[in-house]
């Protein structure tokens, strides 16, 4: 004889407030494996399954709901391992939170035409979940709704990784407003959803690691994407519509290396940090007339960040109202060959357009002041198996328009920018350090430099085109290499007011026959002005300059005052 037991469940009944207890016979192991599994049916008069009314029960495998039921309350069916089919109601409004949490065996759900929310966790751990039919008036989904998660256990202690790796599948979304943190956040497997035409809100992390979700439509209301939203997202190849979007946040796309367009970005007026780092096949990004901001790496990576670069971004468009582009935006975008007005731009981060390697010409920035290190020069390029290969610099730079207000020039700043032949006015910079144009072979001449007080180490150094230098009266000190190996350079200006000159600082300068006047300088480093053959100092009688030049047998001259 089949051994039963019986299982008392709390639910909601027909009277006001009240709480039947209804009885429901449950097989055990052996009826289950007599091919007899648990069913239970839900009497009809019943409009509410209470919270925890089957949570944790193993030996449940399916479930009848009755028409008449309108809500899935908290953790209904939380733990319920077995539980392989549902039939839900076609009245159906609300599942609450984590209400099949952990149902590992459930396969599939069916539609849902009346439902409007899904809580928190509510599927969370659905491990056999393949899909979900259409929910055409669901307006809500929770945080961690479908999301991966894991689960420690009590007794050993070891932790497990459980998510809806099975899901392919979620049907039509037409009325969702709202997708909470992480809702979809590990569905591996995950290869479409409904349209988004409603939602105004996708909360962080929402499609987190998706990795087969090709396209997600609609969006025309969303007016933010958050952090993390499509990271890991590596075969997503078109969102909608983003032309309400006002805000990119950080880690937003990051990862998704066959995202082809993002469409426009009219509204959008800040970009965060890694927004679309690592998004390898993306060609071309519009117009962005409101753009204010683009934060670190927003389009590329660290000086070593090995595929997390923009390979194929080819240009970009105007950005007219654009105030500051962070540390390494552009790094690595080797395919960048137009980038448009910038107009307002004030500063220039650190490696911003490192590795930039097809950057032709920028135009006048009449507002910047601040250009960061290593901003246009290269970053390190590595092989599959993660060992350097080679460098990549703005080889093709050839212009940068006028800067009236640039003050600071940061150290290898265009480093290796071998076809850059002109850049603007630099009437307002007041230092040029160390290496900032180190092997500009191309450069052949500086504008005024009046303000300059101090030229760094290496500054022009390779500066091979090089023929003159524009007004250096304010110049104080000279750095070690400075202008060594410009060969070209015929003439430097005045010098009056320089106390110092490093070593080597014009060696290798075969063309140089005449240098500004020497009178302050207190300090020559050895071999300054090696290799110069042609050049004769302007100097004072029984000066420093004087005793070096005789030491060195340099030809000189006195100054005329």
């Amino acid at each position: 004889m089949e051994a039963k037991k019986l299982l008392t469940i709390a639910l909601t009944g027909l009277l006001a407030g009240g709480c039947l207890m209804v009885p429901a016979l449950a097989e055990d192991a052996d009826g289950q494996s007599s091919g007899n599994p648990a069913t239970y049916t839900i009497p009809a008069r019943v409009k509410r399954i209470e919270d925890y009314a089957f949570a944790g029960d193993t030996t449940l495998e399916r479930v009848k709901i009755p028409d008449g039921v309108t809500e899935i309350g908290d953790y209904a069916f939380s733990g319920c391992t077995n539980l392989q089919e549902i039939e839900l109601p076609d009245g159906l409004t609300k599942i609450g939170n984590h209400a099949f949490d952990g149902c590992a065996a459930l396969v599939r759900l069916g539609d849902m035409n009346q439902l409007e929310s899904i809580g928190e966790y509510a599927f969370s751990g659905c491990e056999a979940l393949e899909s979900i039919g259409d929910m055409p008036k669901l307006q809500t989904i929770g945080n961690y709704a479908f999301a991966e998660q894991t689960v420690t256990d009590e007794d050993s202690g070891t932790s497990t990784t459980v998510s809806c790796k099975s899901l392919k599948t979620v049907g039509n979304l037409d009325s969702v407003t709202r997708i909470g943190s992480e809702a979809f956040s590990g569905c591996r497997g995950l290869e479409s959803i409904g349209a988004l035409p409603n939602v105004t809100r996708i909360a962080f992390g929402a499609f987190r690691n998706c990795e087969k979700l090709k396209k997600v439509e609609g969006l025309g209301k969303l007016t933010v994407v958050n952090k993390n939203t499509f990271v890991g997202c590596c075969t997503l190849q078109s969102v909608g519509d983003l032309s309400n979007v006002t805000s990119i946040g950080e880690w937003a796309f990051t990862g998704c290396s066959a995202l082809l367009d993002v469409g426009e970005l009219n509204s959008v007026t800040s970009i965060g940090e890694s927004a679309f780092a690592g998004c390898s096949s993306l060609e071309r990004i519009g117009d962005l007339p409101n753009i204010i901001s683009i934060a670190d790496r927003a389009f590329g990576s660290d000086y070593n960040g090995r595929d997390n670069y923009c390979t194929s971004l080819k240009t970009i468009g105007d950005m007219p109202k654009l105030k500051t582009i962070g540390n390494s935006a552009f790094s690595g975008c080797r395919a960048l060959a137009h980038v448009g007005d910038m107009r307002n731009l004030e500063s220039i981060g650190e490696f911003a357009f490192a590795g930039c390697a097809s950057l032709e010409n920028v135009a006048d920035l009449p507002n910047l002041t601040s250009i960061g290190y290593y901003a246009f020069s290269g970053i390190n390029v590595f092989d599959a198996d993660g060992n350097w290969a080679r460098s990549e610099y703005c080889a093709s730079l050839k212009r940068i328009g006028d800067m009236p207000k640039l003050k600071t020039i940061g150290e290898q700043a265009f480093y290796g920018c071998g076809a850059l032949a002109s850049i603007g006015d630099l009437s307002n910079v007041m230092s040029i350090v160390n290496s900032a144009f180190y092997n500009c072979s191309a450069l052949a001449s500086i504008g005024d430099l009046s303000n300059v007080t101090s030229i760094g180490g290496w500054a022009f150094s390779g500066c091979s085109s090089l023929t003159s230098v524009g007004e250096l009266s304010s110049v104080t000190s000279i750095g070690d290499d400075a202008f060594s190996g410009c060969n070209m350079l015929a003439s430097v200006g005045d010098l009056s007011n320089v106390t110092s000159i490093g070593e080597w600082a014009f060696s290798d300068c075969s063309a140089l026959a005449s240098i500004g006047d020497l009178r302050s300088v207190t300090e020559i480093g050895n071999y300054a002005f090696y290799e110069c053959p042609s050049l004769t100092l302007r100097v004072l009688p029984n000066s420093y300059a004087e005793n070096y030049a005789k030491s060195h047998s340099i030809k000189y001259t006195y100054i005329e005052d």
